[in-house]
């Protein structure tokens, strides 16, 4: 056993699968890693990874499965043309360990029935601010994510935000809440500036029919994103996951009917209903999913995210969850899916076909908004 992700000593290695099994006496033949193939977009991820173990205890032979998550601190996945200030600004506010220290932490106890975390098999602090964690592999099966997925997640998700509520706090999220941030940084220093800007539109992917179609609302609805925060304040905050997308959602082979909820590294308060907004415009998001399953998702997952909350004694009327859940959509995708990442790189074929799928996303959002 050399070269192991984060250079974990195999000693520790072996200790950690003997926790893990309740073996003792399990001794490892061979390990075998191979990177997973995943567009990793945080700056807080180094690497993903793939282990396999052929261990035994006597005649028994066992096949171990895990996966290993990489975390760093943030200046080191950040782009490197960013500006000193800004680097420094975002490697102070961004919690590069919270997922670790999250998995490791009480939650585990609060999820509800049909959900749970991934088992941690060991967790190697490195210098550097950097560590790896150790998890089990949870071997999904790649079935459709269907609309009764949606909905028996929706509910467990209400559950749990219900049931974190008075359990000691994560992180510090800048400005307090997820959206209270990501009105002021993503929003306020970045999407707003560049949306309001005539050079943007002059970019031959904002001259796109699609993209350009969409100038007049977007940029009045950048003009008004304070306007549009502040209609969420009659919803309460709640313990939120944070990007409870279908794809942090994975069903284990052996028992699909489970979810096991991944990725914890964007949890932390946020208006009640927020963790709707991946698991429902997730899929279409990241375009595996098509923006028309949006609606009907919502129309589903809405009562069942309120029936989750009900469940564990938080009630909320339905009205206002599903005007607030509408409005977060509006403040959290519009301005900042539009394709302004993407007029850092070349005008390719591939660059317009995605600049025309998030004007169709962006489309779609808009459409759903509140009166």
């Amino acid at each position: 056993m050399t070269g192991l992700p984060g250079g974990l000593p195999s000693a520790d290695l072996l200790a950690a699968l003997r926790r893990w099994t309740g073996r003792p006496s399990l001794t490892v033949d061979t390990v075998t890693c191979a990177p997973i193939a995943h567009a990793i977009s945080a700056p807080t991820t180094r690497a993903l990874t793939r282990v396999r173990v052929a261990a035994s205890d006597g005649a028994a032979a066992l096949d171990l499965r895990l996966v290993t998550k990489e975390l760093q601190a943030a200046r080191y996945g950040l782009p490197p043309q960013m500006p000193d200030d800004a680097r420094a600004h975002l490697d102070a506010v961004i919690p590069w360990r919270l997922e670790a220290d999250v998995l490791t932490s009480d939650v585990a106890g609060l999820m509800p029935p049909g959900m749970r975390m991934p088992e941690v098999v060991a967790l190697h602090e490195q210098d550097g601010d950097r560590l790896t964690l150790w998890l089990e592999d949870a071997d999904p099966v790649e079935d459709h994510w269907t609309a009764r997925d949606t909905v028996r997640a929706a509910t467990a998700l209400g559950r749990l935000a219900a049931r974190r509520v008075g359990a000691p706090p994560t992180a510090p999220v800048p400005g307090g809440d997820f959206l209270t941030g990501y009105r002021d940084e993503q929003l306020g220093t970045w999407a707003v500036p560049w949306l309001l800007a005539d050079d943007t539109w002059a970019h031959p992917l904002f001259r796109l029919p699609e993209v350009a179609a969409l100038r007049e609302e977007v940029c009045a609805l950048a003009r008004r994103v304070g306007d549009v925060h502040a209609r969420l304040a009659r919803l309460p905050l709640l313990p939120a996951h944070g990007d409870a997308t279908p794809m942090n959602l994975l069903r284990p082979r052996r028992r699909p009917e489970e979810l096991v909820l991944i990725d914890w590294g964007m949890t932390g308060p946020a208006t009640a209903g927020f963790d709707l907004l991946p698991l429902v415009f997730g899929r279409a998001e990241a375009g595996v999913g098509p923006a028309a399953e949006v609606p009907g998702l919502l129309d589903a997952a809405v009562p069942a995210y309120r029936d989750g909350l009900a469940a564990e004694g938080v009630e909320l009327d339905l009205a206002d969850l599903t005007a607030g859940v509408l409005t977060a959509a509006l403040l959290r995708y519009p301005c900042t899916t539009m394709p302004l990442s993407l007029v850092m790189e070349p005008v390719t074929d591939g660059a317009v076909a995605r600049a025309r799928e998030r004007a169709a996303f962006v489309r779609m959002v808009l459409d759903l908004a509140p009166a």
